[in-house]
């Protein structure tokens, strides 16, 4: 029996998972754009993340903050906007094999759910731009509910949504920190490594 058959539900983070991550070029071209040496801009892109994808910061509060952590000069408008959309397309790179079984759970009777923390300029594009979140039962993004992974109260929304038992339902995420704070609430969760590795172990 396919490990997979033991869940009803099946929740998946996006970043890392269902899409690529951001590429050390995707990472140059936003510190140039940004004015931002290019050697502390990963840390300094991911100090206040949190706090954007939990929708306490706008675009333009995050990435003047961040110039203002590097040094540099506080970027105007247009330069916000362009490092949003940027930032935003980074994010969009979809891996075909998991959005295909995503689509394979869901015809086999499986709930499926996202689970994300990600900023509202990202969350919006996704719904203006494709039909993504639609291939899921349930979406919960950070933004919406104003908390973030690993805290209880976004996999309590998740779960509460996807309406299965959090022993029957599993959780795959390439963070650690996030895999533990869904095991915390009692979600059977795997840290997500190695994308055919992965597959082939919850297929088999």
């Amino acid at each position: 029996m396919a490990l997979v058959n033991k869940y009803d539900g099946i929740i998946f983070d996006y970043g890392g998972v269902l899409v690529q991550h951001q590429t050390e070029e995707d990472q140059r071209r936003l510190a140039q754009l940004a004015g931002v040496p290019a050697d502390n801009f990963t840390d300094l892109y991911w100090a206040t993340r949190a706090i954007y994808d939990k929708g306490e910061l706008t675009a333009a509060d995050y990435w003047r903050d961040l110039a203002r952590e590097a040094g540099a000069p506080e970027p105007d408008q247009i330069t916000i906007d362009r490092l949003t959309e940027l930032d935003t397309e980074s994010w969009m790179q979809f891996d075909p094999a998991m959005w295909e079984w995503v689509n394979e759970l869901r015809a086999s009777g499986r709930r499926v759910a996202i689970l994300s923390n990600m900023p509202r300029d990202l969350g919006e594009a996704l719904r203006s731009r494709t039909n993504r979140l639609e291939q899921f039962d349930q979406v919960t993004l950070s933004y919406e509910i104003n908390a973030v992974k690993p805290e209880a109260e976004i996999y309590e929304h998740c779960l509460e949504g996807l309406n299965t038992a959090r022993e029957r339902t599993l959780f795959l995420d390439d963070r650690i920190e996030n895999v533990h704070g869904a095991q915390l609430v009692g979600i059977a969760a795997q840290h997500f490594v190695a994308r055919d590795d992965m597959l082939l172990r919850l297929r088999s």
